[in-house]
């Protein structure tokens, strides 16, 4: 008889302008050509959401009790206006990172659906692409996913954080784009340090993008896939209907398993029966096969109710209206200081460059499609010093 093997260990995921696909079964992890057929039966598939589909969040939780950290990183989302509405906490990661007296809970807030452009639908397992590759400890990491640069920071050997943006900048760009996020997870006490570069992008050396004083690595080579700090605790809506689907079919095929058994027990005794009872045998098994075709016959209805989703929630979710109103600033020049949804009201603060740019942010937020219906009441920009300060406050429409 011959002996199989593992299961292949399959991992999708985003890099460059492709989707690749590594078999991470052995002890080496390789990557499979293009056009390699695609690996299904028994194998185990490992989907990277790429970044941009998904928010990281670090937060500070006082204590290290790890059975009360999800439900006070809960509450801080909540506060921040970026618990998805639909999902709750179904729809973030948490990793939690004790130090000392008081906890790192870094959260993934995954979308309710992933688009249709990925090649999702046949996984078995989901996280985010920074998650799943082994990044060098204190470092930030670049790489390119599709039309975005990635950049992914480590907390020793902990992903804590990342952001994309758009391939179209240049280095001076992408050189302040990471010192602002830098500043900021050091403000926040995320990182100790400023962390060493690391590029995996072909013509973008680390020493061409590292802000001011940040170290940088020679170390170009790219890091095959790696499941070390995976959590595989979120799928999307169409997996979970799946699962839900195959549960549905088992079920009917458990019932109509029994209830075959049972009428054949039932034939079985009458057979032993006189002839006087032959007649019900046939009874019986006619009924069986009526039955059988009903059930049959509902099949198709089912299919179609586990594939109808939840009902769509016709209000906007607070991320949604932050990347709204992040959409609408300009690569440079405004920085926004309060983000704050109360009482039916969308409340923005900042700080612009000129009186022109906040009068020019003003309007592409009433221009934005996604911030359609909200009746603006804006406050003429105030200019002292160097800084013009902004303040828009927009009425949310009632559902």
């Amino acid at each position: 008889m011959k002996r199989q093997g593992p299961a292949p260990e399959i991992a999708i995921r985003l890099f460059d302008e492709e989707w690749q696909r590594w078999d991470l079964t052995g002890a080496s992890p390789r990557a499979l050509p293009a056009d390699a057929p695609p690996i299904n039966g028994d194998s185990q598939r490992t989907f990277a959401v790429p970044a941009r589909q998904v928010l990281a969040t670090p937060l500070w939780i006082e204590g290290a009790d790890a059975s009360t950290a999800p439900e006070a990183a809960k509450l801080e989302l909540e506060v921040r206006g970026l618990l998805p509405r639909a999902q709750g906490m179904e729809g973030v990661s948490l990793r939690l990172l004790p130090e000392g007296e008081r906890t790192l809970a870094v959260a993934a807030v995954f979308p309710p659906e992933l688009p249709d452009t990925v090649p999702a639908s046949e996984a078995d397992r989901y996280d985010a692409s920074p998650r799943l590759v082994a990044l060098a400890a204190d470092t930030v990491t670049l790489w390119r996913e599709g039309e975005d640069y990635v950049a992914a920071f480590t907390r020793g050997e902990n992903v804590v954080y990342w952001e994309t943006i758009d391939r179209s900048m240049g280095a001076d760009e992408i050189r302040s784009w990471l010192q602002i996020i830098t500043l900021r997870l050091q403000g926040e006490g995320v990182l100790a340090a400023p962390p060493k570069v690391v590029s995996w992008i072909e013509g973008l050396p680390a020493e061409r993008i590292a802000p001011v004083g940040s170290p940088t690595s020679a170390e170009s080579t790219v890091a095959p896939p790696s499941f070390k700090s995976a959590c595989f605790d979120w799928k999307p809506q169409s997996a979970l209907q799946a699962a839900m689907q195959r549960q549905q079919r088992e079920r009917i095929r458990n019932i109509l398993l029994g209830v075959a058994a049972f009428y054949v027990v039932i034939v079985a005794g009458l057979v032993i029966y006189a002839g006087i009872q032959r007649w019900r045998a046939g009874h019986i098994a006619a009924e069986t096969a009526r039955l059988r075709g009903e059930v049959e016959s509902f099949q198709p209805t089912m299919k179609q109710w586990a594939f109808v989703g939840p009902t769509a929630d016709p209000s906007q979710y607070p991320i949604e209206l932050l990347s709204a109103v992040v959409s609408a600033m300009p690569a440079d020049g405004i920085r926004l200081t309060k983000f704050d949804i109360s009482e039916g009201k969308l409340t923005i603060d900042g700080e612009a460059n000129s009186y022109t740019m906040a009068s020019d942010f003003y309007d592409r937020l009433a221009a934005a499609p996604a911030l359609k219906g909200i009746t603006w009441e804006n406050q003429n920009p105030s200019v002292e010093s160097n800084t013009t300060t902004l303040h828009a406050v927009g009425t949310l429409p009632q559902q």
